[in-house]
């Protein structure tokens, strides 16, 4: 396209002469210049219809703009709030997490101070039985002499009359010596009560941590008790009360410093009688010792019954 007098005069200046292409160039310039004039202002009215077009585009694409970032926002909003309250939370889970650190710091302390006493117990019982054996090994001794000394007796009563005075001098020792023996037995029968009182004092306090340990049961009480039909009862050295997944359980426990198979026998005709006088449904039997036989294990396990030793429940 054309768009000024000179440069449509060099378009027809090949083929015309100066004067013609002056006026043919001034003739075609006036001519189509209205008609050029229209046509840009017809696309000027183009170009501002398409403009104001996209102004309205871009007006509508504001306002949804605008609504989103109002959506935005108000999301922004509840995601701090959301914030806020995780935060909270998180503070309060700190606090109980270093209210739980604490606690399991006391529970590590307590658990080493009855590791401690226990140790200091096995050493005391491992003493007690050494002193045990050595007064079995003295009455064994003893024995034999009151033995000896019987028959000596009935040596010289029956070869010499004349040796009265001296019988009865070994009468006098023979008393002596029988009195010995009973204090002894005595002594010895001290100890072995010593030793099982300690042993159930100790199983009072083991035999719950061993439950809650090995079963997770929450634990009521664990204290002698009798029981049975009044009238007829009997004295179950542990009974264990407590809870386990929201009911109620009872454990009755027997406790010996070595189990037997006699013993084991005893306890469950024992818990047969006293069963039907106990409130509640789910009732178990546990031995507690430092040592079981193996029929005794037997036996335990044939019947569903627990054994636990200081250091663990052995069987269940």
């Amino acid at each position: 396209m054309i768009h000024d007098l000179q440069e449509l005069k060099r378009t027809l200046q090949p083929a015309f002469t100066e004067l013609q292409t002056d006026t043919l160039a001034t003739c075609l310039y006036e001519y189509y210049q209205p008609i050029v004039h229209q046509r840009e202002m017809a696309a000027i009215r183009d170009t501002l219809k398409s403009v104001s077009a996209s102004q309205d585009r871009l007006a509508l694409a504001q306002e949804r703009t605008e609504s989103h970032i109002e959506r935005l926002i108000e999301a922004q909003d509840r995601t701090d709030a959301r914030i806020e309250r995780l935060t909270a939370a998180q503070e309060r889970t700190d606090a109980r997490i270093e209210r739980l650190t604490e606690a399991q710091d006391r529970t590590e302390a307590r658990v080493a101070q009855l590791t401690e006493a226990q140790e200091r117990t096995e050493a005391r019982i491992a003493q007690l039985t050494e002193s045990q054996d050595r007064t079995d090994a003295r009455i064994a001794k003893l024995t034999e002499s009151q033995d000896r000394t019987e028959a000596r007796i009935v040596q010289l009563a029956t070869s010499q009359e004349s040796m009265r005075a001296d019988i009865e001098h070994l009468a006098e020792i023979t008393k002596e010596v029988v009195w010995g023996i009973g204090d002894l037995r005595k002594q010895v029968g001290g100890v072995t009560l010593s030793v099982g009182q300690g042993l159930e004092a100790y199983a009072m306090e083991r035999i719950p941590t061993l439950l809650e340990q090995q079963f997770g049961y929450v634990t009521k009480s664990a204290i002698p008790e009798f029981l049975g039909p009044e009238g007829d009862t009997s004295e179950i050295d542990v009974v264990y009360r407590g809870r386990h997944e929201g009911r109620p359980i009872v454990v009755l426990c027997e406790v010996k410093t070595n189990i037997t198979e006699p013993e084991v026998r005893e306890f469950l005709a024992i818990v047969e009688r006293v069963r039907p006088s106990i409130a509640a449904d789910d009732v178990r039997v546990l031995f507690f010792g430092y040592r079981a036989g193996e029929a005794a294990r037997r036996l335990i396990e044939k019947h569903g019954c627990l054994l636990a030793f200081p250091r663990g429940i052995a069987a269940d």
